[in-house]
């Protein structure tokens, strides 16, 4: 299993089963969701263990959240997603990196080709809800439908030729 495969998994879960918004690649961050109540989330995704220690784990926003999770223009809530083998290694992560940030499973199963499952609930670093946050997300939205469509329109171009 692939980070975009995942990645695909965790934007149709939040989408259409949690009815949220949901955007890729948004702030540096792998996913960003808007809840319901309007909590921001941040999901990374992790394929493997080098990534997850020596590439997550060295990001400045971890240390810096820690120390100062009130800061308004951070998600409220960071969830970290592996694939099912990684499971341990995730909870690992989480409990020396920060207690509060949760974990997403994503498993293949023979009759769901990608399936999510909330393992360790996030807690929440802050409970500001930022305009400016939810505008990102959204802004990160619009420019993927149009990029989208654009594709479509030159992939349709370039056959008719």
């Amino acid at each position: 299993m692939n980070s975009y495969e995942i990645k695909h998994a965790l934007l149709s879960y939040f989408r259409f089963k949690r009815q949220c918004i949901c955007a890729s690649e948004c702030l540096n961050n792998d996913v960003m969701v808007i809840a319901k109540n309007g909590f921001t989330y941040d999901i990374e995704i992790k394929v493997n263990k080098y990534d997850l220690w020596k590439g997550e784990a060295k990001k400045s926003k971890h240390k810096w959240l820690k120390i100062n999770p009130s800061k308004n223009y951070h998600a409220n809530k960071f969830y970290i997603c592996v694939p099912t083998e990684l499971l341990d290694e995730a909870t690992k992560w989480v409990n020396t990196i920060n207690d509060k940030y949760g974990i997403i499973e994503c498993s293949e199963r023979k009759y769901y080709p990608k399936h999510i499952f909330i393992i360790k609930k996030a807690s929440l670093l802050h409970e500001f809800k930022s305009e400016k946050l939810a505008s990102k997300i959204m802004m990160r939205v619009c420019s993927e439908n149009i990029n989208l469509i654009g594709r479509f329109l030159d992939e349709n171009r370039n056959s008719k030729i």
